[in-house]
């Protein structure tokens, strides 16, 4: 029988006599004090495959340390056996974790190694402890690092990294396609494969983006915006937080493209009497107070916290957005903080404010603001949905799609009985306004003649459910966007009902792609703005390195009107997480970018100059 060591945990029978049985809680774990004999080679203990054939065994290797982070927080080291087998599909590199924090080997050191090898999250490792680590010699040549030049298939990608996993690597000239982020990673293509920028949705795959992480010697300094070129590149392939990242040993040098303003197509409207109307969107990025609100899982804020985002905020709907008429606001907590955002002195506008608190765990809600002297407010509605999906997700779920439980809060079918959930952790808020001839100060009365062509319009604001317990196969989330995106278009439909002809505007972060399955339900009915501009233009986020949209505007209008402006205003998805905390810079004042339009009537359009800013 193979020896085990019995630790505490797990239930074992013990028989005794006259039939009696003790059941006592133990652990059982393989015995391992026995190491397969011989060297092994790391080759071996790597494997062709994403996990150790030796996984569990307790072996002795050898190799050149050339990653040393002992003494540091990973608590080990990275070593390689150059060229150990000649196969190029097994990785020559590993991890060695120490378990201590302290200084046993250094960089050109032969070390020999006796541990157990461990899959940690999916990173083949050797556990071991500082007296199980004998060093052979000193001074060695660090093993011949190989450039990073990954495919673009996602997944053929995902086995060259595999491949070379614990190794030596380097990149001599990249480009960056994804900003330095909130957890210190940054995300870059090759410089020779031409990239510029990289889209999600590219059908050659998006494999070719090289993670580099600040968990080596040395980072990306400073941190990087979209276009900047990064040189000497030189680390170890990494696996951390279920990604492959690259750790320097070395400090890359950064070439930072130009930071110049955004260009912006604003209308001349001094040279005509057409009323204008400009509607923007702005996710506000987790816009909380000072204030702990006992009924949600809010996010306090410092008093200087507070003001700097208000000031970055304000200052990107003076500067960036221009003071439209109409704002769709995203994530802010609560009416006090959207009353403390446009009493701002960055913002020279009066706004009124449209809000109603929903039912968001953590408090953030959809919000719109209105120019009081250019737009006369009508009145607006919440509009939740009820659903029978049992998904553990909206505001009645238990956050858990792994084991769903959806409490029930509403009716489904009207028959005074409940059987659903609410649909909407921040429901639709639909607004209908008109524009004033004139000043609204003057009259307060809106527009309802033909004269003016913009009549009663309708907003619908929204925030759809996001994609965060998405896992990499399956789309939990996706099933509820669906719904969502149903409802909206049942309201759509009904307001058209009563008014073909009805001007509509569904816009706000929808958390999903144009032409996903949500988007496709709207878009039988609306037109996308995002196919206004080139495909170059089309994103507001960028995850990981892969540009994408998630905020859309969407509009139907009357015969006579046009959406003759339509921007996506680039001022944050590619910046780096550090411009969060310069309070004087609109760049970062949320981690979306900001979307406007601008609509006005056909007869005038071929006469109204478009002027450069």
């Amino acid at each position: 029988m193979k020896p085990f060591l019995i630790i505490p945990g797990t239930i074992i029978k013990f028989p005794l006599i006259a039939g009696l049985l003790i059941i006592v809680s133990l652990s059982v774990y393989p015995d391992t004090t026995k190491i397969e004999s011989g060297l092994i080679s790391i080759c071996a203990i790597q494997g062709s495959g994403f996990h150790s054939p030796k996984e569990g065994d307790r072996v002795r290797t050898r190799g050149v340390v050339h990653g040393d982070l002992d003494n540091r927080s990973r608590r080990g080291f990275f070593m390689q056996d150059e060229n150990c087998d000649g196969n190029s599909s097994t990785s020559d590199g590993i991890f060695v974790y120490l378990g201590d924090n302290v200084d046993v080997v250094g960089s050109g050191d032969m070390v020999e190694v006796v541990g157990t090898v461990q899959e940690y999250f999916g990173l083949t490792e050797l556990v071991t402890t500082p007296g199980d680590v004998k060093v052979l010699s000193t001074g060695n040549p660090l093993p011949v690092p190989v450039e990073l030049k990954p495919p673009f298939s996602d997944k053929e990608s995902s086995k060259y990294f595999e491949r070379l996993e614990g190794m030596r690597v380097c990149m001599d000239e990249a480009v960056t396609v994804g900003p330095t982020d909130a957890e210190d990673r940054s995300w870059l293509v090759h410089a020779d494969l031409g990239v510029q920028r990289v889209f999600h949705d590219d059908p050659r795959g998006t494999g070719e983006i090289v993670c580099v992480d600040d968990g080596g010697t040395h980072w990306i300094d400073p941190e990087v915006k979209v276009g900047d070129r990064v040189e000497g590149l030189l680390g170890t392939q990494d696996y951390k937080g279920g990604e492959f990242c690259l750790q320097l040993f070395a400090q890359p040098s950064v070439l930072p493209a130009s930071q110049s303003p955004e260009t912006e197509f604003v209308i001349d409207f001094a040279s005509s009497p057409v009323i204008q109307l400009q509607i923007g969107t702005f996710n506000l990025a987790n816009l909380f107070d000072t204030i702990d609100d006992p009924n949600t899982e809010d996010s306090v804020l410092s008093a200087s916290e507070y003001q700097r985002r208000l000031n970055k905020r304000a200052l990107a709907i003076h500067e960036t957005l221009g003071e439209p008429e109409i704002i769709a606001l995203q994530e802010a907590e609560n009416q006090e903080v959207l009353q403390a955002l446009i009493l701002r002195p960055e913002i020279e506008a009066e706004y009124g404010i449209v809000w109603q608190d929903g039912p968001d765990f953590r408090g953030i809600d959809v919000a719109l603001l209105y120019r009081t002297d250019r737009v006369n407010l009508i009145d607006y509605e919440v509009r939740q949905g009820c659903t029978d999906m049992i998904d553990g997700l909206g505001p009645d779920g238990n956050r858990d799609v792994y084991n769903p439980i959806n409490a029930v809060t509403c009716d489904t079918n009207g028959d005074g009985y409940l059987d659903g959930n609410r649909l909407f952790s921040r429901p639709p808020l639909v607004v209908r306004l008109t524009l004033c001839e004139g000043d609204c100060g003057a009259t307060g009365e809106g527009v309802v003649d033909g004269d003016a062509d913009i009549e009663l319009f309708h907003v619908i604001v929204n925030h759809w459910k996001s994609k965060l317990q998405d896992s990499e196969i399956t789309e939990y989330t996706l099933p509820r966007r669906i719904e969502q995106a149903t409802h909206v278009r049942e309201i759509v439909d009904e307001i058209l009902a009563a008014d073909l002809q009805a001007n509509l505007v569904v816009l706000g972060d929808l958390n999903d792609h144009s032409q996903s399955q949500p988007l496709a339900i709207l878009e039988d009915r609306l037109n996308n703005q995002f196919f206004r501009v080139p495909a170059s233009e089309r994103y507001t986020y960028i995850y990981r390195g892969r540009s994408q949209v998630l905020d859309h505007i969407l509009v139907r209008m009357k015969p006579g009107l046009a959406a003759v402006v339509f921007q996506a205003l680039h001022i944050n998805a590619d910046y780096p997480v550090v411009f969060v905390g310069v309070g004087d810079s609109v760049y970062r004042s949320s981690d979306h970018d900001l979307l406007l339009t601008g609509f006005m009537s056909l007869d005038v359009v071929n006469n109204l100059p478009l002027v450069l800013r």
